[in-house]
Parts: C-alpha cells; structure tokens; sequence
C-alpha cells in the first residue's frame, strides 16, 4: 500500500480497554471546567488594570488560557517541554504562517489535529445576508466551495470573519498537505463559546466532502456532546501512541500488516559519560539493534528485540590492525535477528525500506530527521534503512591523510591531537583512527548539517551512512578528502 494513503482508524482499534473510565473522566473534568469558566465570565473584576465592564469577555490570549489549554489537557494531549502539542507552529509557504495549536505524533512529529482559537466574542458561524439559511454545517460547506471555486471574499455566503477563518484554515491544509505531505486528520476553529470541528479537513477543503463532516457545537451544547468532543478530538482518537521500545510480540496490538508502509532497520544508542571523577570522563556508546515500522499515517513504531547492548569500539584483527568489522558483523546478526522475530509475528515478511523512505523522526516543529533523541539526554534513536549501522567498515576514500591531525598542517582541528576520547567536544574516535577526522575546514562546514554531531563530532563523514544527505554536490567537490 502506498505512503500516504489514509487509515481507518475504528473506535474499537484505538480506545484503550478503560474507554468507559476515559468517557466518565472527560464528562466530568469538562463539567467542572465549564462551571469554572462560567463563574470567571461573571466576575466584575477579571483585569485589575482596566475599567469595569460586566459585558467583557476574554481575548484569544485569556481564551486560551481559561478554556483552550484545559481542554487540551482533558482530551489527553500535553502542552509544553516534550509534549505532544506545538504551539504557534510555523509552517513555511510562499509567507510564514503560524499555527495556534498542532497536535503532532509523539516521535515523528506528524500533525495529528490543528486548532485555531479566536476571541471568546467572536461570533459563531454567520450568513452575510439576513434570512432563512441551511444548517451552519451547510453553510460552512457552501463558504468553503466559494473558497475553493476561487470567489471574491465579498460574495461569500458566511460573514467576513468567517471567511477569513476558513480561507485561514484552508491555507493551513493545504500547505500541510502539498509541501509537507501530511494529511491532516483533524481541524478546529474554536473560542469560549463555540467550536467548529472538520472530521476530514483534507477532504473537506482539498477534496469530495459532505456538510455530515463538518460538526458546529456551541458552548450550551458542550456538556451533552461530552462524548462526541471526546471521540472527535481525543488524542487517542486521532493515533494510537506505543511504548518505546516495543517487543515483536507487542507490534501488532498497534499496527496490522496491510498498514505497514516500510520497515527500516536502525539503532538504539546510549551514550554514557564514564570514568572516576578524578579524571577527565570518557564516552561509551551503547548499540541496540532496533527496527522502525511506519504505519501509513507516519506514525512509527520502535521495535526492540534484545536488552542487552552491544559497546561501540574496534577490534584488532590478526594482523594487529583495528577494524569495525567484529562490531559491525554482531549488530548485522542481532538486527537480522530482530527482523525474523518480526516476520515470525505476522507470518510475512515486513516491506524492509531504504532510508531515503523514511518518513523521519520528529526534531523541531514539524520537521524530518532520520535521528531522533529521546526525551532523556543522551539516547538517541538512529534510522539506517538497508544498512545495519551509521558507520561503515571504512570511509569512502582510501589513504586520506586528514585522518591524521599532523598531516593536516595548518588546516589541522584545534590547538593539538586528539590522542583520547573525549565528552567535550563529543571525540570517540581519536587521531590516525580510520574514523577520525582532523581537518578543521571539513569540521567547520559539518557543524550546522552534520546528523550525528550530538553523538560524535569528529567522526569521518566519508564513513558515515548520511553522507549523501548531509552534503549535496557542490558540498561534496568541495572536501579535500584523499587529497
């Protein structure tokens, strides 16, 4: 099945066994917000800086505060350092758009629901003209054919602000859409006292809708939708998260064969500041063989098979020479290990992906990487594709000299060798190893794109798996490599 394709997700397939104490919860928690709202909106005396004003009702900024962030939390999503909600998320088009609220998947960052908070008086969906209309989710179907047929904003058949909302929300869906390849499960435009919910925004602004997708609640009806509010906008409702890592046997309770779009092969690293304290510390690296299975909505699962790591480190050969080979050789084997464990689990073969496939690892925003940090420091989860490793046996080039800091002469990394490994800066393969890069031209045009800096920031790029990546054509004509 291609990427990209959409899921059903079914309610059976996605709610957790204590569904009925997670509806009970949220009809509960949603009461005693609305009753907390409605004692704030009759207090005289809100802003101590400003006249009285009974009739006042609060801005985007205190429609948030009061009302959108509780609600957020009550349907299971978590705002703030390593939550799962993105605010003010900057989507880049022709102009910079900035996005109130983006619920995203936990590791890769997909957007999961947008929402869109206007001013708690900000009127409820409007026809511009006096009369019997249709139903406000006709109505606000007809606004978006305007918009999508081209029409002036004049003619629209909802009010001004309405237009501008949806013209807003369409921008939004379809940027996601056409730059970002992101089908966007779910849209709001909300305030204090209304909300409109777009079941199926890609649909409904880009595609064939139908009014039935579109859902106008106000403020009087929240508490007898409870369960529809929770169904719709719940995160569990929108993906099903899992555990890092999972056990093969765990993988499908959380994803079917038909839903996997790839399986990319990759590593589970921990990084670990070592020695006594009387000394400088010295970096270990810790290697778990993982594999990563994209659904089709681009969430990933990390698949674990073995707790016990294997450490980063060369070996000598019978010639006496260091080689990644015997490290290299028991990651293959652990990985095609975990792979079998995988297949035996679904009685077929998993679609094993290159790492141009990937769908990426969620870093800043809504932005890609194929390395992902974990929520402490110092792990890292690595996507490799067909490769088993980030590294190779031995760089690209052969008999380059800058892997020595002596033979770099005045293009030579800092004052001095680096002779031992070390945490600052991040150096485990040390000078003259294979691995070891000493040229300070090369470091200095690395530091922004290098992928595994955090990890190593002197590793070869020509032994690195990302190289083709990180340097593009005239970035790499420009390395002095093997000169």
């Amino acid at each position: 099945m291609a990427r990209g394709s959409k899921i059903a997700l079914s309610v059976a397939g996605i709610y957790p066994v204590n569904w009925l104490a997670l509806q009970n919860r949220f009809k509960r928690n949603l009461d005693d917000l609305l009753i907390a709202i409605e004692q704030e909106l009759v207090r005289p005396h809100r802003d101590p800086y400003a006249e009285v004003d009974p009739s006042r009702r609060p801005h985007e900024h205190d429609t948030r505060l009061l009302f959108v962030d509780q609600l957020l939390g009550l349907l299971g999503w978590q705002r703030g350092p390593q939550g799962d909600v993105i605010e003010e998320a900057r989507l880049q088009a022709d102009t910079t758009k900035f996005m109130d609220y983006v619920g995203v998947v936990d590791v890769t960052g997909a957007p999961l629901l947008l929402i869109e908070a206007k001013a708690w008086d900000k009127p409820s969906v409007s026809a511009r003209t006096a009369g019997s209309h249709d139903s406000k989710e006709v109505l606000l179907a007809k606004a978006i054919q305007h918009i999508r047929d081209g029409k002036a904003e004049g003619t629209s058949p909802v009010i001004a602000e309405w237009d501008k909302y949806l013209r807003q929300v369409h921008g939004y869906v379809k940027t996601l859409k056409e730059l970002y390849h992101h089908d966007l499960p779910r849209a709001v435009i909300i305030s204090g006292e209304w909300m409109v919910v777009f079941k199926k925004p890609v649909d409904t602004f880009l595609g064939t809708f139908r009014p039935d997708d579109i859902r106008v609640i106000s403020r009087s009806e929240f508490r007898e939708s409870a369960v529809e509010i929770l169904k719709l906008l719940h995160r569990t409702a929108l993906t099903k998260d899992a555990p890092i890592p999972l056990r093969p046997s765990q993988l499908k309770n959380f994803v079917e064969f038909d839903e996997i779009t790839g399986a990319y092969q990759g590593l589970h690293l921990h990084y670990e500041r070592t020695g006594s304290k009387f000394f400088a510390p010295r970096p270990r690296i810790l290697i778990y063989p993982a594999l990563f299975v994209a659904r089709q909505d681009d969430t990933i699962f990390t698949v674990i098979h073995n707790e016990n790591p294997i450490e980063l480190g060369y070996h000598k050969n019978d010639d006496g020479l260091e080689t990644l080979a015997p490290h290299l050789a028991d990651i293959y084997e652990r990985g095609l290990a975990l792979i079998t464990a995988c297949n035996t689990e679904f009685g077929d073969a998993l679609p094993l992906a290159e790492l141009s496939e990937f769908p990426g690892f969620r870093t800043e925003g809504i932005e890609k990487s194929p390395i992902g940090n974990l929520p402490e420091a110092d792990e890292w989860l690595i996507a490799t594709g067909s490769s088993t490793h980030f590294l190779l046996e031995s760089p690209r080039v052969h008999e380059c000299r800058f892997h020595s800091w002596a033979q770099c002469g005045e293009a030579a990394a800092s004052q001095s060798a680096i002779n031992v490994r070390m945490i600052d800066p991040p150096a485990f393969f040390v000078d003259t190893q294979r691995h070891h890069c000493a040229h300070r031209d090369v470091l200095d045009r690395r530091e922004e794109r290098c992928l595994i800096q955090g990890i190593d920031s002197r590793t070869c790029c020509q032994a690195c798996v990302y190289f083709d990546r990180c340097w593009d054509d005239a970035g790499r004509r420009r390395l002095p490599c093997g000169v």
